[in-house]
């Protein structure tokens, strides 16, 4: 049982009992976590599961009170392993809890500290973002706009933005041949679509979905919103591993999302040997859909290809690309490829949620694709976030060698701190934030509460000279927290 489950457990029972009273008030959030030593975000866990119980109910500027039997709804009948009570409507709008947790951290230390150095954003760096690229794109845009670039339009790319893409997705090692384009505005919604499409394509099997843990914190809540389980796939230097997709696609996932390049928040990337092994593993499982979020591909130190290369693992494989963290993230256009079956089931999908995505904003993707400054610009933020993220790591490493500290981040804008025992999340980032140094409690970006021994630190906001001084006072951070003194032997 997880901490959160345990305390929700010990409240339902003392409320079954009379212990705690119909009507009573349950103490703040923050009250009960520093009663109990855990973080708020274990707290709001129990308190959202009594929550969907019908145990409890939260009055805003009032509290959280008891609620009295008949206003209760009966728990799914099966076990808590049981992946059928998912098909149940009362998982369908699990509170987000997570991008809630981030949230409102970095807005509390925001307001505590506003000089800090900010780590706890995984933004690109403003700096990195191709400004002149876009406006030029832009401008060339609007100037080219005809009627039909302010009419209706399809699922499909324009013909300009699929001339633009192709030769980038060659490079890439992607099997253009054979698949056909759907245009989105985000990867999120891609995402979403594709995992939506998996269960009307398989409407007996229950809705699970497996998930790289730790992983990307708010595609994780829009998963649970939509009605999905979570399974989560172990992750090692390489991306999820072989043995954790076997394990989860038997516990019934009938989809499993990757992250081929700079994984947030572990900062990790497939090789192509990984891509293989995780394509043998699905050649075991016909019935299951591979989703590739590849946010990064554009500045990844890597080029592992895709799941689409494998002849029949092809055909249930979706690769979906943006361009946010490359170019600027408001262009608002992302683009999936796939097999011609799951791509018009992907088009018909589109169709039917907001239509199309902006003509105008196709083409200035299309001119800024083919701007002869672009390749300069991306090798330009492609070295510097790989300096930043070297000089973090080099610092951090050395200072904390024989501790128990690990530290990853190979590829990306995050590096992920496994902290030494002793050393508890939520205290390295409080001491952090007084020392001058914003991070994220790692707790987040896993499935379930719990998880306080790690900590994601993003390196994209780091100007010249500040990742020095950020690693430094992360290392101190994290002693003080564990009670770790510098070594010092008299001469």
């Amino acid at each position: 049982m997880t901490r959160h489950e345990a305390i929700a457990s010990i409240l339902e029972n003392a409320i079954r009992d009379g212990a705690i009273a119909v009507g009573s008030r349950l103490p703040t959030v923050r009250a009960l976590s520093a009663g109990l030593g855990v973080s708020a975000s274990t707290v709001v866990a129990a308190y959202n599961r009594l929550r969907a119980d019908g145990r409890i109910s939260g009055e805003v500027g009032r509290g959280t009170f008891v609620l009295p039997p008949a206003n209760r709804v009966a728990p799914p009948a099966s076990a808590e392993g049981d992946t059928t009570t998912w098909k149940s409507p009362f998982y369908a709008s699990r509170p987000p809890w997570r991008r809630r947790t981030v949230l409102t951290s970095a807005t509390r230390l925001h307001s505590l500290y506003p000089q800090a150095i900010d780590c706890s954003r995984g933004k690109p760096d403003t700096g990195l973002l191709l400004t002149k690229i876009v406006q030029r794109a832009f401008h060339k845009a609007a100037d080219a706009i005809v009627s039909e670039d302010l009419q209706y339009g399809t699922p499909r790319p324009l013909q300009a933005l699929r001339s633009a893409l192709v030769p980038r997705l060659m490079r890439d090692r992607l099997p253009v041949e054979g698949t056909e384009m759907i245009v989105g505005t985000s990867a999120q919604q891609l995402m979403v679509m594709s995992l939506s499409m998996a269960a009307r394509l398989m409407p007996d099997r229950p809705r699970v979905v497996a998930v790289e843990e730790p992983g990307y914190q708010t595609v994780f809540d829009a998963f649970e919103y939509i009605g999905f389980r979570l399974v989560g796939m172990t992750v090692d230097e390489h991306g999820a591993t072989p043995a954790s997709l076997d394990a989860a696609l038997r516990a019934g996932a009938i989809a499993a999302l990757f992250t081929p390049c700079a994984l947030n928040p572990m900062g990790v990337s497939w090789t192509e040997r990984r891509r293989l092994e995780l394509a043998e593993v699905l050649e075991a499982h016909p019935h299951a859909i591979s989703i590739e979020d590849d946010q990064f591909a554009d500045l990844a130190l890597t080029r592992p290809g895709s799941l689409l290369e494998g002849s029949t693992v092809g055909n249930r494989a979706i690769y979906i690309r943006t361009f946010a963290k490359s170019i600027a993230p408001d262009i608002r256009v992302a683009v999936a490829l796939a097999r011609p079956r799951l791509a018009s089931l992907l088009a018909e999908s589109k169709s039917l949620s907001d239509g199309w995505t902006s003509l105008i904003a196709q083409h200035a993707l299309a001119y800024a694709l083919e701007d002869a400054e672009l390749e300069r610009g991306l090798d330009e933020a492609r070295r510097i976030y790989e300096q930043r993220r070297q000089t973090v790591k080099r610092i951090i490493e050395d200072r904390m060698r024989g501790t128990g500290t690990f530290v990853t981040g190979t590829d990306g804008l995050n590096v992920w701190i496994q902290l030494p025992p002793g050393a508890a999340a939520t205290d390295v980032v409080d001491r952090a934030g007084a020392l001058g140094v914003l991070l994220v409690s790692g707790e987040p970006f896993y499935i379930r509460p719990g998880r306080n021994d790690v900590i994601r630190m993003s390196i994209s906001a780091l100007n010249e000279g500040d990742a020095e001084v950020a690693a430094e006072r992360v290392v101190e951070s994290i002693r003080s927290a564990a009670d770790i003194h510098p070594l010092s032997i008299p001469l």
